[in-house]
């Protein structure tokens, strides 16, 4: 009944599930799904979804904000953000071309995978989320999807897939990836 789905992340004070739905005949949108009653509440509109995925997306559960992908259909993608109490949304980079987003709990730092030149890149971008860190090219034909950051801000986890079509799921160091290594 939702369509298509973003990832779904809970926000256990709020008792609310937070996705991105697009359903065909609505518009694109984020909700607020809440766990016990099931009722969803629109938290903002989404004009310009991917087509499964919606849209890549990021929680911060203490500060409650949504990071998300807008003009996932068309054009670079911008990274913005959304205050899942007030409503407030607002663009924090234009045409940055940065999917695949993780949050990092330890230092609220946002991560992505960003594709320009036909090479991928992971990249982090630090509070106030003006700009981004370059942290390591991937070789061509190697590309990262669905990231994480564990918990203590140690280890990022993605999966990886090569041009071979071979994949696999893989666990980098942060300390490493800071230091320009992928170990």
């Amino acid at each position: 009944p939702l369509g298509a789905v973003s990832r779904a992340h809970l926000d256990a004070d709020q008792r609310t599930l937070i996705v991105g739905v697009n359903a065909p005949g609505e518009t694109a949108h984020f909700i607020g799904l809440d766990i016990y009653t099931g009722e969803a509440r629109t938290l903002a509109d989404l004009p310009t979804p991917s087509l499964y995925t919606v849209a890549s997306t990021a929680y911060d559960e203490r500060r409650q904000t949504l990071f998300f992908t807008s003009k996932n259909s068309r054009g670079w993608r911008d990274l913005n953000v959304l205050d899942v109490l007030t409503g407030e949304e607002r663009v924090l980079l234009q045409n940055a071309r940065i999917g695949d987003l993780a949050f990092n709990r330890s230092d609220a730092s946002l991560w992505g995978i960003q594709h320009h030149d036909g090479v991928s890149r992971i990249v982090r971008i630090p509070q106030p989320y003006e700009g981004w860190q370059d942290l390591t090219p991937l070789k061509y034909g190697v590309d990262l999807y669905d990231p994480d950051i564990s918990p203590d801000g140690k280890t990022l986890v993605a999966s990886m897939t090569e041009i071979s079509g071979r994949h696999q799921l893989i666990a980098l160091s942060i300390d490493s990836l800071l230091g320009g290594q992928i170990d």
